[in-house]
């Protein structure tokens, strides 16, 4: 019997650069440092509709809020933008 398939925004999300791991699951999200396990920032998530999410919290290497509007584009995709206007993008790791 194979994995059970991704579905939502549930899981595991690596950023471009590889230097973030992100995780979120049940309404809740935490991001820690690839190389170190550090944790980066933590918060909680709402579904904003069938394939948007708003993630709001801490950056608790700055020690300020953070906020940015995600949208699913596929099962293994989602496109960012922050409050600030910066785009990025999160690649499922499976």
């Amino acid at each position: 019997m194979g994995q059970q398939a991704p579905s939502g925004v549930e899981g595991s999300w690596i950023d471009a650069k590889g230097t973030g791991l992100s995780t979120l699951a049940g309404g809740r999200f935490q991001t820690v440092a690839t190389d170190t396990g550090q944790k980066l920032s933590d918060g909680s998530y709402t579904m904003t509709g069938a394939a948007s999410v708003e993630i709001n919290g801490t950056s608790l290497i700055r020690q300020s809020g953070i906020s940015f509007n995600c949208l699913l584009v596929s099962i293994n995709q989602m496109n960012c933008t922050s409050a600030s206007g910066q785009n990025f993008v999160l690649t499922r790791r499976v």
